[in-house]
């Protein structure tokens, strides 16, 4: 079997975490597979092969995502297409999509004996077309997709369903969300939070301009429209998985469905979504109150 790691450097401890990372699945009879710029950081481990990640993760049977959740959604990106699992180590802070943290690294010898469960997430794609239809940008994205400008200026727009409109707008941004991507952003503004192997499309305000907004989730086969208002001016971007934003020129228009392909997450925790939710998120908002199954306090 054939696994690749793709850390993230910039996390404090997550050098030594691969490192131990790539002898904990050696030890299992694991391939290792690391791209040629982590070279020098594994010398002394001979047993580790050189591939780039963007040819050797369409041939592995895991791909290893050391960091946070961005390193989990960008190493998400080149699994698209591709049967390939992907198991996030948390070195971040809250690591919501991670499935295990770096103390646990010996329970890595469950992906060799298959004592793991495989967690399918939808994602969503966009397209951002001009007058005439013509597709010149693609997103696609696992947690959401985002509208929004700087300096918090407000921005008037339309939404259709199914070229059906739904309503026009006025708020800070919108976010169109997975339910994978219900507990990052869309939380943080208000949205709903969706079981991650539900299948929707979550609609969320950013600070909406109206106390009757409220967020909507659509069916996953809904097509989805977004169209700027003709009066409105500055630049609007579109941000998808908070990559680098793009230009939301005036004129054109954001089309948002469901993508056809699915990520496949790697659970080792053995906890439900709820169990998580209420550990890393409900928890570090309480000041890490712990609860007992009748949820009060011990």
């Amino acid at each position: 079997m054939k696994a690749v790691i793709f850390p993230n450097l910039q996390k404090v401890n997550a050098l030594s975490c691969a490192r131990n990372v790539c002898d904990a699945l050696y030890s299992n009879d694991f391939e290792v597979i690391a791209d040629p710029q982590l070279k020098a950081l594994f010398y002394d481990k001979s047993f580790v092969k050189y591939i780039p990640f963007e040819e050797s993760v369409r041939d592995s049977d895991f791909a290893v995502a050391i960091g946070g959740d961005g390193t989990i959604l960008r190493c998400a990106k080149a699994l698209i297409g591709s049967d390939t699992k992907l198991l996030g180590v948390n070195t971040g802070r809250l690591g919501f999509m991670a499935s295990i943290e770096p103390s646990q690294i010996h329970e890595l010898i469950r992906l060799k004996t298959g004592d793991y469960r495989v967690s399918k997430r939808m994602m969503l794609c966009g397209d951002l077309t001009d007058e005439r239809g013509y597709v010149f940008q693609h997103f696609t994205a696992l947690n959401d997709i985002v509208i929004g400008r700087q300096f918090a200026r407000v921005i008037d727009f339309s939404v259709y369903r199914n070229e059906v409109l739904l309503g026009q707008y006025r708020a800070d941004g919108a976010i169109f969300s997975t339910p994978t991507g219900s507990t990052a952003y869309a939380l943080s503004a208000g949205g709903s939070v969706i079981e991650p192997e539900f299948s929707c499309i979550g609609f969320t305000l950013v600070c909406p301009h109206s106390l009757a907004s409220r967020p909507i989730l659509f069916s996953p086969e809904s097509k989805l429209c977004v169209k700027l208002s003709v009066r409105d001016e500055g630049e609007i971007y579109i941000t998808s998985d908070g990559e680098i934003p793009i230009p939301f020129a005036p004129g054109s228009h954001l089309n948002i469905y469901r993508s056809e392909h699915t990520i496949q997450l790697v659970d080792m925790s053995g906890n439900t979504f709820f169990d998580s939710l209420n550990r890393k998120i409900t928890h570090s908002l309480k000041g890490n109150v712990n609860f007992d199954g009748s949820g009060g306090p011990v």
